[in-house]
């Protein structure tokens, strides 16, 4: 079974590196734009930020699963934290520490999962 849904993903890689950079592009576009996205609630900003490095995470490894571990997670909290770094230049922008904790926790929570399907796809091999 493990070995079909293996090759199925093969098969889908060239979709999840469009999906990835899709996602790349509008967290770029977002963070880099002049005024802030919308948010109703406070806690929204967090979930936009953790969100989003939590699917980039999802589809850098469905995109990309040679990548190392380690350097998937530094690369993608580094975006994170260049366009913080960007924002604190920008006048209508504000570059908070808080936005860095969400961002580290969707990278953290990326990697847990994948952790966790790879740890069941080792499983269903045996």
């Amino acid at each position: 079974m493990w070995l079909s849904t293996a090759r199925r993903w093969v098969r889908l890689r060239a979709m999840f590196k469009v999906l990835f950079f899709i996602v790349l592009l509008l967290a770029l576009y977002l963070g880099l734009r002049p005024s802030p996205t919308p948010v109703t609630y406070n806690w929204m900003s967090d979930l936009y930020h953790a969100g989003g490095l939590f699917v980039l995470m999802l589809l850098s490894y469905l995109s990309f699963p040679r990548w190392r571990w380690w350097a998937r997670g530094l690369m993608i909290f580094a975006l994170g934290a260049g366009i913080e770094y960007v924002q604190s230049f920008h006048p209508l922008r504000v570059a908070d520490w808080s936005d860095l904790g969400a961002n580290g926790a969707g990278v953290l929570s990326g990697w847990v999962v994948i952790f966790l399907f790879r740890q069941g796809s080792r499983g269903a091999d045996d």
